[in-house]
C-alpha cells in the first residue's frame, strides 16, 4: 500500500471503531419508569466528535445509526430497529448525529503540534457541552410528541423532570470524563490519520535547528 492508501484504510478504520464503541454502549444502561435510559451512549458519539473531529466523527454515529435502523440491536437496552427511533428515546439518538458533529467542528480534527493550552481546554469544554446538550435539543421535543401521540400528553416542565433533570449530574461527569479521554487519545490519533502532520513537523524542526547559531559553532 502506498502512504496515501494506508491514512485512508486508517482513517476508515478509526471511524469504523468510534462506531463499534458506541455500539457497544448498548450493553450499558440503567433503565428508568419513563422509558428513557440511563446510557454511556451520548459520552461515545460525543467522545467520537472530540477525538476525530466533526465530518469524520458524524460518519461514525452515522453508521452507528444504520446499524440500528436496520435492524441490529446497536440501540441502548440491545434493541434495534425502525421502531426505536420511531419511539419515545428517537429523537434522542437522532441528535447523536448534530452532537458529535457540532462538537468535532468547535474543536477540530486532531493535530500532532496540538498544545493543551488554557485556550485548547476551554473549548474543548465548550465542545462537549455542545456534544451533550444537542441530543437534548432533539429528544425532549420528540419525547413530548410521541407522549402525545400515545395519548399521555405532557408539559414542558414534566419533559423536563422525566427527559432532563435525572440526567444532568451524570451528564456532568461524563462530559469531564469525555474532556480527559479526548486530551489521552486525540494526539494519537493525530498521528495514526495524520502523517503528513508528523512530517512537516520533523522539517520545521530541522529547519530551526540548522538555522542555530550553536549548531554552525
Amino acid at each position: 500500500m502506498t502512504a496515501e492508501k494506508n491514512t485512508k484504510f486508517a482513517r476508515n478504520a478509526c471511524t469504523v471503531l468510534f462506531s463499534v464503541l458506541i455500539c457497544l454502549g448498548s450493553f450499558m444502561f440503567i433503565a428508568l419508569p419513563d422509558g428513557i435510559p440511563i446510557t454511556v451512549q451520548n459520552m461515545f458519539a460525543a467522545l467520537t466528535g472530540l477525538v476525530l473531529g466533526g465530518l469524520q466523527g458524524a460518519g461514525a454515529v452515522g453508521i452507528f445509526l444504520l446499524l440500528g435502523a436496520a435492524g441490529l440491536p446497536v440501540f441502548s437496552g440491545c434493541r434495534g430497529g425502525l421502531a426505536v427511533l420511531q419511539g419515545a428515546t428517537g429523537g434522542f439518538l437522532i441528535g447523536y448525529f448534530p452532537a458529535a458533529l457540532a462538537g468535532g467542528l468547535i474543536i477540530g480534527s486532531p493535530l500532532i503540534r496540538e498544545r493543551k493550552t488554557a485556550a485548547f481546554i476551554i473549548r474543548l469544554f465548550a465542545a462537549a457541552c455542545v456534544a451533550f446538550g444537542l441530543p437534548y435539543l432533539f429528544g425532549i421535543p420528540w419525547f413530548m410528541a410521541v407522549r402525545e401521540a400515545e395519548g399521555n400528553a405532557q408539559t414542558l416542565s414534566q419533559a423536563f423532570s422525566a427527559a432532563l433533570l435525572p440526567f444532568i449530574p451524570g451528564d456532568c461527569i461524563k462530559i469531564m470524563l469525555s474532556c480527559l479521554l479526548a486530551c489521552v487519545f486525540r494526539p494519537l490519533v493525530a498521528r495514526l490519520l495524520y502523517p503528513d502532520d508528523i512530517r512537516e513537523a520533523e522539517e520545521l524542526l530541522h529547519r530551526i535547528e540548522s538555522r542555530s547559531p550553536h549548531r554552525k559553532a
